[in-house]
């Protein structure tokens, strides 16, 4: 239902889309829409060709779906250096948030300050050029950029909240082997505010990166609406969230796609309808539950 209600009002806002898009680009005479469909559907494929040789390279050859979020530094580079003149004192300060976000929950939670500099430095890149195509393209809201902390802290309550249900249906039958190699390292309940982590990881590159850029790549061919490059943006950036899952914390690609689908499109949605804070929100507090499900059932006091 959460899913539904957050579509339909992402669907609505299209139009709106459109009206913005138009202020950045003109759109192009009907007289040729054939053709104009046929370059984006032709970057559509190139899209989903890249998506496929990626996850290729990283699920079977290198055995780990997180070398995708590193592949896709390759793209952020190229955000940042073409868009430079768009690195404005918030985005470099975004980028420091990052870094230093990741340098203390590394640090603290796991004392490796190794993983945390990997972390940091993979994640920043996305955070800064995500926050360039979102404010080049404003498909979605980043409060705490906006100096609106109040709506910066209201939206990341409102995640936790919606985040109840998949929260408890995550932990429902959840066995021992089901825990993940790092959960099995928690010892005490507070270590369950390392979900931070992944919600600030994973949300800075899916949806705050990955969306964006894939929006503004399909928006800008020949004859595209917002509409059709919206879906397009999302539907892909949740598949390769999913498959980033897999094989580590997702046995198959077919599991990992059912992970997007049941928490991919509404993390997605509420990216766009109430702001990257709100889907940190969501995705905090599912991982949150879950690691204090573990600590309590068999790690003991």
């Amino acid at each position: 239902m959460l899913a539904i209600g957050l579509a339909r009002e992402a669907a609505a806002d299209v139009p709106r889309l459109d009206a913005r898009w138009r202020e950045h680009v003109v759109d192009t005479p009907e007289v040729h829409r054939g053709r104009y469909l046929a370059s984006f559907g032709l970057r559509l494929v190139v899209m989903i060709a890249i998506v496929g040789l990626a996850t290729g390279l990283a699920v079977v050859v290198l055995r780990d779906g997180w070398w995708l979020m590193a592949f896709s530094l390759i793209p952020a580079a190229a955000v940042l250096i073409t868009r430079r003149t768009q690195l404005t004192a918030g985005v470099w300060t975004a980028g420091g948030v990052a870094v230093t976000a990741m340098l203390l929950i590394e640090g603290i939670a796991r004392g490796s300050v190794g993983s945390a500099l990997v972390l940091a430095a993979v994640l920043a890149p996305q955070v800064m050029a995500g926050i360039v195509l979102v404010r080049a393209s404003r498909v979605a809201r980043v409060w705490s950029l906006e100096s609106r902390p109040l709506l910066a802290v209201r939206a990341f309550g409102l995640g936790c909240v919606l985040a109840v249900p998949p929260a408890l249906m995550n932990v429902v039958g959840m066995t021992r082997a089901m825990a993940g190699e790092a959960e099995a390292t928690f010892t005490s309940v507070w270590m369950a505010f390392y979900a931070l982590q992944p919600a600030l990881l994973e949300e800075g590159w899916a949806r705050l990166f990955l969306l964006p850029l894939l929006y503004v790549t399909f928006r800008s061919a020949p004859g595209a609406t917002a509409g059709r490059a919206l879906v397009a943006a999302l539907v892909l950036s949740v598949a390769i969230h999913g498959l980033a899952h897999a094989p580590q914390s997702i046995s198959s690609v077919t599991s990992a796609m059912f992970t997007a689908l049941v928490y991919g499109i509404p993390l997605a949605l509420l990216f766009l309808r109430r702001g990257l804070e709100c889907a940190i929100g969501y995705h905090f507090f599912i991982d949150f539950v879950r690691f204090g499900y573990v600590v309590l059932m068999w790690s003991g006091p």
